[in-house]
This record gives structure tokens, sequence and C-alpha cells, in this order.
């Protein structure tokens, strides 16, 4: 007995998506490997981001399923979590100064990028607030799918043109201070049995948060699992290198299928607006940096890194790869990403609250 013509249809259309995914992993690898090779910060993130945005262009990639997003979350939330080991959360008790100019240049950066981005035609207030947000890419994409009239094409175009210029940018900063570039990150790497408990108890920790309506559950409930073994010191250091390789070709993976039906003319027609954004955060996180190294006489390398508007996955592994100082910088790269991980639920509230008093 065959089967009917739309059952045969169905599944040659399901074995195009499966066949799709399967070159979108495999080009998200590739190309993540080919851009760490010739020795780009954070390669592996960057280039599976690239990849993946080349086929969305050339109409060979397909959305991903729900799945990938539960697989990239976790995983990236324990990765994430490993940056909470003792040493760093003492170095945030020690700069408590740094850490609240940071925070205040998240706070002016975000109100001014926004007031920007509102008055560019197209943009909702939601879609130039997500738009706005410096860092915390993936939790800020987590959430804005939460919300109906978030255009998450928009965001993606601000958010990932803003890593892209900072990891370009980054190096000729430091080079320009004089500091030295070092190598990658050493130390003690959790073993597979440790990432094998804290990968199931994140998972339950993510779906609990995802159960309760918590935006951007998966990843903050993995992320919270994963800061508390590393801060206690029960896991003893970073994850394993395939698992870090894993969750940025995962979160890059997953940024660069949102370009799949993506109007590419959107992007030349939100060319000034991300431009724009980029260069306000920059000078506003530029002001309070200096205003750091002058105030605490700490290298403005250091400091710019630190205060940069990037990405937590993306900036916080470029810090190890320039030679700056990885408590420092880490702490602030943590510190900035729980804040808006804490804040950003409270702040949709208030500012859902501001649009219906303004309607």
């Amino acid at each position: 007995m065959t089967d009917p013509p739309a059952s045969r249809q169905s599944n040659l259309a399901n074995l195009a998506n499966l066949a799709k995914l399967a070159l979108m992993v495999a080009v998200a690898f590739a190309g993540g490997w080919a851009v760490d090779r010739i020795g780009a910060p954070a390669g592996w993130l960057s280039g599976s981001m690239l990849a993946t945005a080349a086929l969305a262009a050339a109409n060979l990639a397909a959305p991903l399923p729900g799945s990938f997003r539960w697989i990239a979350m976790i995983l990236s939330g324990i990765v994430i979590g490993s940056a909470a080991t003792p040493d760093v959360m003492k170095s945030m008790a020690a700069y408590p100064a740094s850490l609240a100019l940071m925070l205040a240049a998240v706070v002016v950066s975000t109100i001014v990028c926004e007031r920007f981005l509102v008055r560019f035609p197209g943009w909702s207030p939601a879609t130039a607030f997500f738009a706005a947000v410096p860092g915390a890419l993936s939790y800020v994409f987590a959430m804005a799918t939460t919300v109906p009239n978030a255009d998450l094409r928009r965001v993606a175009v601000v958010q990932v043109l803003r890593v892209f210029l900072l990891m370009g940018l980054a190096p000729l900063i430091v080079a320009e201070s004089g500091a030295s570039i070092g190598g990658a990150p050493s130390g003690a790497v959790d073993s597979a049995a440790t990432l094998a408990i804290l990968l199931p108890v994140g998972a339950a920790a993510g779906f609990a948060l995802e159960k309760a309506r918590v935006a951007g559950g998966l990843l903050f409930g993995a992320m919270i699992v994963s800061g508390l073994a590393h801060a206690i010191g029960w896991a003893p250091g970073r994850p394993p290198a395939l698992a870090t390789i894993g969750a940025q070709v995962a979160i890059g993976l997953w940024v660069g299928a949102r370009f799949v039906d993506f109007e590419w003319r959107l992007l030349g027609r939100s060319a000034a607006a991300a431009f724009g954004a980029f260069a306000l955060a920059v000078a506003v996180t530029a002001v309070f940096a200096a205003l750091a190294t002058f105030a605490l006489s700490i290298p403005f390398a250091q400091t710019a890194i630190a205060f940069a508007p990037g990405g937590l996955e993306a900036m916080t592994l470029l810090a190890f790869a320039l030679g700056l100082d990885p408590l420092y910088v880490g702490a602030h790269h943590l510190a900035r990403f729980m804040a808006i991980a804490m804040a950003l639920p409270f702040a949709m509230r208030l500012r859902a609250r501001f649009d219906d008093r303004q309607k």
C-alpha cells in the first residue's frame, strides 16, 4: 500500500528540512573552524553566525526546530555559568566602583539607543528596546521571542552587527593601547562526569523556569545551576573545549538562522539605524570606561573591553584571546549579564505600562 500524495509530499518536505538542518550544522562548524583558524577572537561564534547567514541568503537553510533551541540554550547556560568561579566572584566584590559605572553605562546606553531607534520607520518600541540592550545576546533573543510585536529580524541586525563590529575593533583598541595579547584560557577543566551532571540538572531548572513562564528560562536556569556549582567550587573550572565550541556554534547557528526567509532589503533599510545605535552605544560606554580609567587607575584597554556593549559569550572569550585581566573583564561581563537577566523582565513590564499610558 502506497502513501497518499499529500503524505508523500509531507515526507519529502520533512526530509528536505532534515537535509538542510544537517547542512546548516556542518557549515556552521566549518565556518567557525575556518574563522577560528585565522586567529579571529571568538571565531567559532562569529564564523558559525556568518556561515549560517550565508546559507540563509542562498536559500539553503531552514528554520530550526524547537528542540535545537533547547540544546543551544541549555548548553550555553552551562558554559556561561562556568565563568562564576570563586576567583571571579571575589573579583566582582573587589571592583564595586567599576561595576557600578559599568551598570550605569548599560542603563544610559539602553535608553539613548532605544530613543534613537524608535524614531526610525517600522521600529516598534519593543523592537527598539530589545535592539538597544547592550549585550546578553542569547538572553535578549530568548526574551524577545515572547513579545509578539518585537521584530526579531531588526533586533538581529542591530545586535549581531554590534558584536561583529566590536570583535573587529577590540583588537585595534588593545593594539593602540600597547597591551599584550595572550593565548587561550588555561586552568582546570570540568570532567565529562561533571558536565553529565550539570546538563540534566541545568535542563531541569531551565524547564522549570520555562513552565513558570520566566522569559529565557532555559538559558537562565542552566546558567544559575552552572554558576552556583562553579561559585562554590564543586565544578573545578571551565567546561571541556568541545562543550565550549558546541555552545558557540549552537548560538551562532541559532542567530544566523534568524535570517532564514529574511528580507535582505531590510538590511539596507536598517543600516543607518544599526550603525547609528552602535556608534551611540560605543560612545556612551567609552565615556564610562574612561571615567573608570581615570578614577580607578585601570588601563583603558581593559575597561573598554570590560564595558564593551557586546554579547557575554563573544566578549568574555575575546578578553582571554587579547591577554587582558580575565578576572576583571570576566567579572564585569558576568555582572552585566546577570543584571540584564534579572532586570529585563521588570524593564519589559515597565515599558509595556509606559506604552499603554501613551496610547
